[in-house]
């Protein structure tokens, strides 16, 4: 029964060590102590061969590799007995087996270093100019990820930037339909100085940190902790802060955050949007609350109109401005100015203070 424990307890710390950093290190020192005596190996048998068989340096060092990796051409060899047994003790013995040893060693330090970049726990030290994702939402949390980031992929100034994520989540790895878009990610939490390190921020060209919890106002509070950590580290990055609740827009904006957004989580491409075009988004937010710049919909009919001369005569009479015109095929968003055409209704952006009726478009288009 003692035994079973220590047994298990020796596996569990073995598997623990071999995703630590001190046992990537130690791998490492291992990787290198056995390539140095392996090409040690190989020098001495190069300079028996040249004393004993007395071959050129070329010839002998020629006749060291071919026999250490096992290929033999058979166009050198010893052929005294005191250069077989320099052979057989150095090479056979020794050299051969380090060989195998050192393949062996190499292949588990790749795999160590798949698994690492697989679970979140590599460090992309070389990585910058990137876009970092800090915090995923706690629900549909793949399904978001997915759709923001075939918005960033589909945005030609950010088609090729690497992207990397920083979340607790995703323990076994990023799902396949997420990481085939060539994106890693580091896990550990964002309220930490180290994480946010490893996630290079001090590198990053745009960080957005995206709120937890859409309506929860503590969502606000880890926000705020993880930009002041930021700010302590320093970025150049554009920086786009999610924000439940209003009133913590201006405490985002001090602590650094460029842009500061409600979570949105049917369009992300609002964020999207704010990367490439900062101020956009408070254009597009401002048309979801009605109290401020909203659409309305006047249905008459009207012929033969070209579309430049309909904005102008609208915003003339202070009417309003003319987003789109509908007919029997649907709704025509910002069409090409010198088009002609007729509708059966027009859609209008317009401030809170205006009302705009039916008549009133009718009078504009007479």
């Amino acid at each position: 029964m003692i035994q079973s424990r220590l047994i298990r307890s020796y596996w569990k710390r073995r598997l623990y060590l071999r995703y630590s950093p001190f046992y990537e290190k130690r791998f490492l020192f291992r990787l290198i102590k056995t390539t140095v005596l392996l090409v040690a190996l190989i020098l001495i048998h190069t300079a028996g061969m040249m004393a004993l068989e007395k071959m050129s340096i070329g010839n002998a060092l020629w006749l060291s590799i071919t026999t250490v990796t096992t290929v033999g051409y058979g166009d050198y060899s010893a052929a005294t007995w005191q250069g077989r047994v320099v052979t057989a003790v150095f090479l056979y013995i020794f050299a051969i087996t380090l060989l195998a040893q050192l393949a062996a060693e190499f292949f588990d330090y790749r795999t160590l270093i798949r698994n690492r970049k697989i679970k979140g726990l590599w460090r992309w030290e070389d990585m910058k100019n990137h876009l970092l994702i800090i915090n995923t939402p706690n629900d549909n949390t793949e399904q978001y990820l997915l759709h923001l980031i075939e918005q960033i992929r589909s945005t030609p100034e950010l088609e090729a930037i690497p992207i990397q994520i920083l979340t607790r989540k995703y323990e076994k790895g990023l799902p396949d339909s997420i990481s085939s878009k060539g994106v890693v990610h580091h896990r550990g939490v964002a309220e930490n100085n180290d994480n946010l390190q490893a996630a290079n921020v001090a590198t990053a060209k745009f960080i957005i940190l995206i709120a937890t919890d859409a309506t929860d106002p503590i969502s606000d509070s880890l926000t705020f902790d993880v930009l002041s950590r930021i700010r302590d580290i320093g970025t150049n990055a554009t920086i786009i802060v999610e924000v439940s609740q209003d009133i913590n827009r201006e405490r985002m904006k001090k602590l650094g955050a460029d842009v500061v957004i409600r979570p949105v989580r049917a369009y992300p491409e609002l964020l999207v949007r704010s990367l490439v075009a900062t101020g956009t988004e408070e254009v597009l937010e401002n048309l979801f609350i009605h109290e401020d710049d909203h659409m309305i919909r006047l249905d008459f009919f009207f012929n033969e109109k070209v579309w430049a001369d309909i904005v102008c005569r609208f915003v003339t009479a202070d009417a309003g401005i003319p987003m789109a015109y509908i007919n029997e095929t649907g709704v025509h968003v910002n069409p090409p100015p010198n088009i002609t055409c007729s509708g059966t209704g027009i859609i209008l952006l317009i401030k809170a203070t205006q009302h705009v009726t039916v008549k009133d478009a009718e009078n504009c288009l007479l």
